[in-house]
């Protein structure tokens, strides 16, 4: 925990659990090509011996036949020998790769934790904003059937989509009163900075992408770049809808929070304008499951006010 109460993702314990647990893992599988390679080699000899037997016994005895038959099974033998030899090459090349992977990985998550505090300490306003982000983008992207892959995109960009805010002055950020002209024009520059941060890593340049669009609207209205539609990556259409959710039900220096049902009904009011319908289909589904009847009493209200082909609702939904 950090000192204001904000819970920090993957701590200390979690990074030493996963190297122990990747440790563990190389020596066992180190091992394994070993023994296969020692195995295969006694395998191959006493099949080659055998074989070497069974067709002499068929032949006529003949130096002819001795040198031909060990030719041909000598050939066969180093054909094997040298096929297993090869497989076990790549498959040690693959365990590399794997842990090349692990170790970026746990890098990551080892920068992860400290941008964690480091954002708890900049910003004691909304810490913890970026964990509950994550958290609700990844359920809203697996109901809309994102592969494993753009689902790590997804969560490094919800959890890092406001780092650009260490550029934007504390006076702003923690401002009780609504900004002035300036003052928004400094805070609508923070995706950019974000952009520019990530996207000098790597591992991270999906994820950048993302943020740099996570203020855009489906209506072309947003910032920075006036983006629309499916110029818009999925993953910022979905996490623009979640860090909207979030935001209102949070408390912030200039207001008070709001309650969930009241954050549903304006989510969904703005499908098609603000957010992608198909995003908010799925955003629908979450809340009603989460809310319970007095949530799902909302949507339906507010459904009816907008166009009737615009959200696509499973009829189980109002079961």
């Amino acid at each position: 925990m950090s000192d204001n109460g904000h819970r920090i993702v993957h701590s200390a314990d979690s990074c030493e659990e996963w190297t122990q647990v990747s440790a563990h893992r190389t020596k066992r599988n180190s091992a394994v090509p070993s023994r296969i390679g020692k195995w295969m080699w006694v395998v191959g000899v006493a099949t080659t011996l055998a074989s070497m037997s069974v067709l002499l016994m068929g032949q006529e005895p003949s130096a002819f036949n001795y040198i031909a038959t060990s030719a041909l099974l000598g050939s066969m033998g180093l054909l094997a020998f040298v096929s297993a030899s090869r497989a076990l090459n790549v498959g040690a090349r693959y365990e590399e790769s794997v842990l090349h992977v692990e170790r970026v990985e746990r890098r990551l998550r080892s920068l992860r934790q400290v941008v964690s505090t480091a954002m708890d300490l900049r910003d004691n306003v909304t810490g913890g904003h970026s964990d509950r982000v994550v958290e609700m983008s990844l359920a809203l992207g697996r109901r809309m059937g994102l592969t494993d892959e753009r689902l790590h995109h997804l969560e490094w960009a919800a959890f890092l989509h406001d780092i650009g805010k260490i550029h934007v002055a504390e006076g702003i950020l923690t401002k009780p009163a609504a900004l002035d002209a300036g003052e928004w024009s400094e805070m609508q520059q923070h995706p950019s900075f974000s952009y520019f941060i990530l996207a000098q890593v790597e591992p991270l340049s999906e994820a950048a992408e993302i943020v740099y669009c996570h203020h855009e609207r489906y209506d072309g209205m947003g910032y920075p770049r006036f983006l629309k539609r499916a110029e818009i990556p999925l993953e910022a259409r979905i996490f623009s809808v979640a860090d909207a959710y979030d935001a209102m039900v949070s408390e912030r220096p200039y207001r008070r929070p709001v309650s969930h049902d009241q954050a549903v009904r304006e989510v969904v009011s703005h499908a098609g304008t603000q957010f992608d319908p198909l995003v908010v289909t799925a955003f629908i589904e979450w809340a009603v499951q989460a809310g319970g009847e007095s949530t799902r009493q909302v949507v339906e209200a507010e459904v009816q006010r907008l166009p009737s082909d615009l959200l696509r609702l499973e009829p189980a939904l109002w079961a």
